[in-house]
Protein backbone atom coordinates (compact mmCIF):
# COMPACT_ATOMS: atom_id res chain seq x y z
CA UNK A 1 0.00 0.00 0.00
CA UNK A 2 2.88 2.49 1.00
CA UNK A 3 4.16 1.71 -2.62
CA UNK A 4 0.98 2.77 -4.56
CA UNK A 5 0.91 5.68 -2.91
CA UNK A 6 3.63 7.86 -4.66
CA UNK A 7 2.86 6.44 -7.88
CA UNK A 8 -0.84 7.70 -7.43
CA UNK A 9 0.25 11.20 -6.37
CA UNK A 10 2.48 10.65 -9.35
CA UNK A 11 -0.05 9.88 -11.71
CA UNK A 12 -2.41 12.79 -10.30
CA UNK A 13 0.22 15.43 -10.70
CA UNK A 14 0.38 14.32 -14.87
CA UNK A 15 -3.08 14.57 -15.02
CA UNK A 16 -3.16 17.83 -13.72
CA UNK A 17 -0.05 19.09 -16.23
CA UNK A 18 -2.30 17.45 -18.81
CA UNK A 19 -5.41 19.37 -17.80
CA UNK A 20 -3.55 23.11 -17.31
CA UNK A 21 -1.86 22.66 -20.75
CA UNK A 22 -4.54 21.60 -22.78
CA UNK A 23 -6.15 24.73 -20.99
CA UNK A 24 -3.32 27.09 -21.83
CA UNK A 25 -3.61 26.17 -25.50
CA UNK A 26 -7.63 26.26 -25.81
CA UNK A 27 -6.89 29.69 -24.64
CA UNK A 28 -4.10 30.48 -27.04
CA UNK A 29 -6.10 28.92 -29.90
CA UNK A 30 -8.91 31.20 -28.61
CA UNK A 31 -7.13 34.67 -28.92
CA UNK A 32 -5.32 33.86 -31.79
CA UNK A 33 -8.71 33.13 -33.68
CA UNK A 34 -10.54 36.46 -32.41
CA UNK A 35 -7.44 38.45 -33.27
CA UNK A 36 -7.52 37.40 -37.25
CA UNK A 37 -11.00 38.04 -36.87
CA UNK A 38 -10.42 41.65 -35.78
CA UNK A 39 -8.04 41.96 -38.57
CA UNK A 40 -9.92 40.73 -41.21
CA UNK A 41 -13.15 42.66 -40.58
CA UNK A 42 -11.10 45.90 -39.97
CA UNK A 43 -9.11 44.79 -43.27
CA UNK A 44 -12.44 44.97 -44.81
CA UNK A 45 -14.13 47.91 -43.23
CA UNK A 46 -11.06 50.06 -44.59
CA UNK A 47 -10.69 48.70 -48.01
CA UNK A 48 -14.67 49.21 -48.31
CA UNK A 49 -14.64 52.55 -46.81
CA UNK A 50 -11.34 53.86 -48.83
CA UNK A 51 -13.55 52.84 -52.21
CA UNK A 52 -16.54 54.73 -50.91
CA UNK A 53 -14.41 58.02 -49.74
CA UNK A 54 -12.61 57.79 -52.75
CA UNK A 55 -15.88 57.59 -54.94
CA UNK A 56 -16.86 60.77 -53.66
CA UNK A 57 -13.68 63.11 -54.22
CA UNK A 58 -13.71 64.85 -57.62
CA UNK A 59 -11.34 63.34 -60.03
CA UNK A 60 -10.90 60.14 -58.91
CA UNK A 61 -11.25 56.43 -60.66
CA UNK A 62 -13.47 55.68 -58.03
CA UNK A 63 -16.02 58.32 -58.72
CA UNK A 64 -17.33 56.18 -61.82
CA UNK A 65 -18.65 53.67 -59.02
CA UNK A 66 -22.14 52.05 -60.37
CA UNK A 67 -25.07 52.22 -57.75
CA UNK A 68 -24.53 48.54 -57.60
CA UNK A 69 -21.05 49.11 -56.59
CA UNK A 70 -22.17 51.16 -54.37
CA UNK A 71 -24.44 49.18 -52.36
CA UNK A 72 -21.42 46.39 -52.46
CA UNK A 73 -19.14 48.68 -50.30
CA UNK A 74 -21.46 49.64 -48.55
CA UNK A 75 -22.49 46.67 -47.26
CA UNK A 76 -18.88 45.77 -46.84
CA UNK A 77 -18.32 48.71 -44.80
CA UNK A 78 -21.76 47.89 -42.53
CA UNK A 79 -20.77 44.10 -42.01
CA UNK A 80 -16.62 44.77 -41.07
CA UNK A 81 -18.54 47.69 -38.81
CA UNK A 82 -20.90 45.28 -37.62
CA UNK A 83 -17.97 42.96 -36.85
CA UNK A 84 -15.76 45.21 -35.50
CA UNK A 85 -18.91 46.32 -32.75
CA UNK A 86 -19.31 42.50 -32.28
CA UNK A 87 -15.49 41.19 -31.48
CA UNK A 88 -13.74 44.71 -30.18
CA UNK A 89 -13.76 47.19 -26.82
CA UNK A 90 -15.21 50.54 -26.60
CA UNK A 91 -12.66 52.71 -28.52
CA UNK A 92 -11.70 50.46 -31.04
CA UNK A 93 -15.80 50.76 -32.26
CA UNK A 94 -15.93 54.56 -31.44
CA UNK A 95 -12.80 54.79 -33.99
CA UNK A 96 -14.22 52.56 -36.31
CA UNK A 97 -17.59 54.64 -36.17
CA UNK A 98 -15.71 58.32 -36.59
CA UNK A 99 -13.59 56.46 -39.76
CA UNK A 100 -17.10 54.97 -41.57
CA UNK A 101 -18.78 58.16 -40.56
CA UNK A 102 -16.33 59.99 -42.80
CA UNK A 103 -15.47 57.86 -45.36
CA UNK A 104 -19.45 57.27 -46.55
CA UNK A 105 -22.02 60.00 -46.92
CA UNK A 106 -24.75 59.30 -48.92
CA UNK A 107 -24.74 60.07 -52.85
CA UNK A 108 -25.01 63.33 -54.30
CA UNK A 109 -23.86 64.98 -50.75
CA UNK A 110 -21.97 68.20 -51.45
CA UNK A 111 -20.45 68.25 -48.02
CA UNK A 112 -17.19 65.50 -48.49
CA UNK A 113 -14.88 65.29 -45.79
CA UNK A 114 -11.18 66.51 -46.43
CA UNK A 115 -9.03 63.89 -47.04
CA UNK A 116 -7.08 64.65 -43.51
CA UNK A 117 -9.65 64.23 -41.80
CA UNK A 118 -10.23 60.65 -43.25
CA UNK A 119 -6.68 60.00 -43.00
CA UNK A 120 -6.46 60.99 -39.10
CA UNK A 121 -9.89 59.16 -38.43
CA UNK A 122 -8.14 56.15 -39.96
CA UNK A 123 -4.84 56.38 -38.33
CA UNK A 124 -6.69 56.62 -35.03
CA UNK A 125 -8.97 53.42 -35.63
CA UNK A 126 -6.01 51.42 -36.66
CA UNK A 127 -3.87 53.05 -33.34
CA UNK A 128 -7.03 51.15 -31.04
CA UNK A 129 -7.20 48.04 -33.16
CA UNK A 130 -3.12 47.56 -32.65
CA UNK A 131 -3.52 48.26 -29.50
CA UNK A 132 -6.42 45.63 -28.82
CA UNK A 133 -4.63 43.36 -30.74
CA UNK A 134 -1.02 43.70 -29.46
CA UNK A 135 0.79 44.54 -32.31
CA UNK A 136 2.36 47.32 -30.86
CA UNK A 137 5.21 46.15 -29.06
CA UNK A 138 8.15 48.17 -27.93
CA UNK A 139 10.13 48.03 -30.79
CA UNK A 140 7.25 49.12 -32.74
CA UNK A 141 6.01 52.23 -30.47
CA UNK A 142 9.71 53.47 -30.70
CA UNK A 143 9.04 53.21 -34.34
CA UNK A 144 6.16 54.96 -34.06
CA UNK A 145 6.94 57.81 -31.72
CA UNK A 146 10.33 58.50 -33.97
CA UNK A 147 7.68 59.55 -37.15
CA UNK A 148 5.41 61.55 -35.03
Amino acid sequence: MENVLPGVVGALIGLAGVLLGASATGRSEDRRWLREQKLKSAADMITAGLHLYEAQVDGSDQRRLTTADRVEWQDRLQTGRSHIHLLCGAETRAAADGFAGLAWRKEGSRNVPDQADVVRALREFNRHLRREIRSDGPERRRWGAARR
